[in-house]
């Protein structure tokens, strides 16, 4: 059997090179944790500065981290001019990266999400249509919302595809000025939605889930028991509490 030709790598004297061959040709466990074990100080610097500069878990982050390392392992071309350590780290803070902007959206407000994806799939729309990145006020127009309304949404989001803004990152958002432009026929005023979300944040998961099957989907209290196996008693105190709260709600004050 004709051994395998080394594979000429361009990043010369890169220890990490033979590991990532053994790795790849002979699925050598060994090999890989002799390369975690090499790039562990720029997993745990990258991992270090962006836990310090957001919310996230040094943990979490550093689980992340290690799929970014991986993926470079898996990633890395052998022929490549560049060390694997440049490009390790490119992978890792990519993978950080990646991780926070999904976790970011994920925690923006449920109306939130949905009316940027209502702004964004407009702006696409009206793009094809007139040729060109359409105005504040003709995607405004397009999602029934005021310009003032869309500018606000996109710095909730950091977006600029939609519009050009001057606003920075780190400038607070007016929610306030969210509003419809005009009145839709059995549609509450996005402002009014706004307000019912919010207030709705306020309940724990289980009153939400009671409250949307009472007001929502018109189940009685035995029925809504049923679903989430809950006794009569049980539904009828978790129903009670949370339109207690929901009473109490500022959010909800104004609304009303």
């Amino acid at each position: 059997m004709t051994a395998m030709a080394p594979t000429k790598n361009r990043a010369a004297g890169d220890p990490a090179v033979s590991l990532i061959e053994a790795y790849r040709e002979q699925g050598a466990r060994r090999a890989v944790e002799q390369i975690l074990s090499r790039n562990v100080k720029i997993l745990n610097h990258l991992v270090r500065r962006y836990a310090s500069s957001s919310d996230e878990p040094y943990e979490d982050l550093l689980q992340v981290g290690y799929v970014g390392l991986m993926k470079a392992i898996n990633g890395y071309r052998l022929d490549s001019e560049a060390k694997f350590s440049s490009y390790a780290y490119s992978m890792i803070e990519g993978e950080i990266k990646r991780h926070l902007r999904d976790t970011a959206l994920v925690k923006r407000p449920r109306w939130a999400r949905s009316l940027h994806a209502k702004v964004s799939d407009a702006t696409r729309r009206l793009t094809a249509e007139l040729g060109r990145t359409p105005l504040i006020e003709e995607v405004a127009s397009e999602v029934n919302i005021t310009p003032e309304g869309v500018s606000e949404l996109m710095k909730l989001f950091c977006d600029t595809d939609v519009v050009s803004l001057d606003a920075g990152e780190d400038e607070e958002v007016d929610v306030s000025a969210i509003k419809s432009l005009r009145y839709e026929t059995f549609s509450l005023p996005i402002e009014d939605r706004i307000l019912l979300e919010q207030a709705l944040d306020s309940l724990t998961e289980l009153q939400r889930k009671v409250v949307y099957l009472f007001f929502y989907k018109d189940l009685c209290q035995t029925e809504i028991g049923k679903k989430l196996g809950l006794s009569q008693r049980k539904t009828s105190r978790t129903v009670a509490s949370a339109v207690k709260v929901l009473k109490s709600s500022e959010a909800l004050k104004r609304l009303v």
